[in-house]
């Protein structure tokens, strides 16, 4: 019955904007207005740029709040960009300009235009701006540049106005190097604002000048940065994040928004429910026999398989109504809010000790012990200390102990239940979110090869094994897939690693997401006839034995390494193949089985590509041992990463000769 609605982000953001700051009103104020030059000459660039399909010359940014005469404080965002266009890959890359502007924002001025080298000047038809609705269910403005050629510039600039946020992240670096780039965030002088610079330092000034306070960074030459293999390209992009730190107007001196003021207000809307509510979740406790049992761990499972066979999951659904336990238990579908409730509300009926707990994004951005950006607190999850475990309750496809990866080896915000007097909060304690262990993660292989009694082909009997993190998404496709999705996902997995889609048989064991509870793996089992991993030449016969690993990466490095290395969850990955040698032949150059790269980080082994073999009667035994034990490796270590990375391709390619016995 479980519905599984692939989440687009799961978006704290709706909480934060129930909690606006109060008595920030005043006096009502005009906003600045951005301008472009009349008469604009196209930029002279540095010769060193001349490579660059595109520059970005200038990039300007303003976020501005101002009072409302409604006593409310509006926000406005402001962007400004002129960009240089090299050739035929930068007019690719900004032919269209995507606004970063919703359905639901406020639109104050959209300007834009191309300058040619000639010094004609191509302005933007305002109704040619279209709405375009992407994957993640926004819709975003959108417009083409017309006339674009070699050498041209192009020149927009828009104002909006957005639902109002203290908190705000701006990306300050991409594919494109960018000259200057100028960030401020103008508001009352009452209103104090903080700005931090991540992967990169650059100074702020804050400043008031008449009835505006000011503060802006400036940063100068930043480069662009490519997207490389095993990086978190969004993590260590340049950054800078704001936050509303003081209100001089009120309480003078106290910080707003601290990590303890959320994780209070995050307790008091998961345990919003009625004593009526409380008992009705008791009912479901005892019909299901979940308050007989006496192990913490059986009940958190059975309680976690239960909600998420029964209850699916909308993001989407954010009113105060649709999450209501209530309405949840009535019409068995819920939004965040009202799942943690459910949970909260079961776990609690039964003694179970928990806290809530709320992670960022590893592949984006984390949550900074000093600089509260609750922007950056999206996912919810469950923690138990008596085991020391989690649950993601918003992931049908993951069940206790597994989390989405990307959401732990980061800071979260642990919410630990406190007591005043009779009532009970939270306080805040941001600490790191522990991912399972490496070895509880793999990726392996079982596999027998024997040939045809006409030498010409090769019955491949074979297990691929996926336990952990690294099984997830395998259920999730065998899950949620119909007969014919199933049987193409079989047959694609099989090809990969026997090189035919001609399968004999195949069975798929443990697909159940509720065999997560005990890492009990996810099996493929196929038996395939195959011609692609053996040749003839002559009296010899061509064993494609490294194929039978599937296809491996690899990574050469024309241009110096920008990033260091990241990797999803650390795993292992042990193949081991069995060959049965034919009768009257033997192997010519085993030895070329034999790789053995490893690295060791202060006399403990971090990662390495071994492989082995033994040969007993006719049967060719080999055992690789390929292991990744951390989830970060630092730049000073991608040079053996790659090494290792490349010794599985190099495995690969291994040939084995077969030629008669003399």
């Amino acid at each position: 019955m479980l519905k599984f609605e692939m989440m687009k982000k799961q978006t704290f953001s709706f909480i934060i904007i129930l909690l606006s700051v109060q008595h920030l009103f005043g006096q009502a104020n005009t906003i600045e207005k951005e301008t472009w030059a009349d008469k604009p000459v196209i930029h002279t660039l540095d010769a060193k740029y001349s490579k660059e399909p595109a520059v970005v010359v200038s990039n300007k940014i303003r976020v501005e709040f101002t009072d409302e005469t409604k006593q409310e404080v509006a926000e406005y965002y402001t962007l400004h960009k002129i960009i240089h266009i090299n050739d035929d890959r930068g007019i690719e890359s900004y032919n269209k300009i995507y606004l970063g502007i919703n359905e639901n924002s406020d639109i104050v001025d959209v300007k834009a235009r191309t300058i040619l080298p000639g010094g004609k000047i191509v302005v933007l038809d305002k109704s040619n701006i279209k709405d375009i609705k992407e994957q993640d269910g926004n819709t975003y403005k959108i417009f083409a540049m017309e006339g674009l050629e070699k050498g041209c510039e192009i020149e927009y600039l828009y104002t909006y106005k957005k639902p109002t946020s203290y908190f705000g992240r701006e990306v300050m670096q991409g594919p494109a190097p960018v000259l200057q780039s100028d960030f401020e965030i103008i508001g009352p002088p009452r209103l104090r604002f903080e700005i931090k610079p991540y992967n990169f330092s650059v100074p702020e000034t804050d400043t008031v000048i008449g009835e505006k306070r000011i503060a802006r960074c400036n940063i100068k030459d930043i480069t662009g940065v490519e997207d490389e293999k095993y990086a978190y390209y969004d993590a260590n992009l340049s950054r800078l994040e704001f936050r509303l730190s003081y209100n001089d107007a009120v309480n003078k001196g106290e910080r707003l928004f601290t990590w303890n003021d959320l994780a209070k207000r995050v307790y008091g809307i998961y345990t919003y429910y009625t004593e009526k509510q409380y008992k009705k979740v008791a009912d479901i406790i005892k019909v299901n026999g979940w308050d007989v049992m006496t192990d913490e761990v059986q009940k958190i499972t059975a309680v976690e398989n239960y909600v998420k066979k029964n209850f699916s999951y909308d993001e989407e659904l954010k009113s105060e109504e649709g999450n209501d336990i209530d309405k949840v238990l009535q019409n068995k579908t819920t939004g965040i809010v009202g799942v943690m409730r459910l949970y909260s509300a079961i776990f609690q009926n039964l003694g179970i000790d928990y806290q809530y707990v709320l992670s960022g994004n590893r592949q984006k951005f984390v949550i900074d012990r000093v600089f509260e950006n609750w922007n950056n607190c999206d996912y919810p999850l469950f923690y138990f200390p008596a085991e020391n475990k989690f649950i993601a309750p918003t992931r049908p496809d993951y069940r206790y102990p597994w989390i989405f990866p990307d959401w732990g080896g980061t800071n979260g915000l642990f919410c630990k239940r406190t007591s005043l007097g009779s009532l009970s909060t939270a306080i805040a304690e941001i600490r790191s979110v522990p991912l399972e262990d490496y070895n509880r993660s793999f990726e392996n292989i079982e596999s027998k090869l024997e040939l045809s009694s006409g030498l010409d082909s090769l019955t491949v009997d074979e297990k691929q094994i996926f336990g952990g993190y690294a099984s997830v998404n395998y259920r999730d496709a065998f899950n949620f897939s119909n007969d014919e999705q199933k049987r193409n996902i079989i047959k694609e997995l099989t090809k990969a690693f026997a090189g035919s889609e001609n399968i004999l048989s195949s069975e798929v064991l443990n697909q159940d997401f509720e065999n997560e509870n005990a890492n009990l793996p996810l099996i493929l089992h196929t038996k395939t006839k195959s011609g692609e991993l053996i040749e003839t030449a002559g009296n010899k016969l061509i064993l494609k034995i490294g194929l039978a690993i599937g296809p491996q990466t690899e990574m050469y490095q024309e241009k110096p390494r920008q990033e260091p290395v990241n990797m999803e969850f650390a795993h292992v990955e042990e193949r081991k193949i069995d060959f049965v040698i034919p009768d009257g032949y033997v192997i010519s150059n085993p030895d070329d089985l034999k790789i053995n790269q490893t690295f060791s980080d202060d006399g403990a082994l971090t990662m390495g590509f071994v492989s082995e073999y033994q040969i007993k009667g006719n049967v060719l035994s080999i055992h690789i041992m390929e292991q990744y034990r951390n989830t970060f490796y630092p730049l000073d270590q991608f040079v053996p990463f790659r090494k290792i990375i490349n010794a599985s391709s190099d495995f690969n390619k291994v040939v084995l000769v077969l030629q008669k016995k003399s």
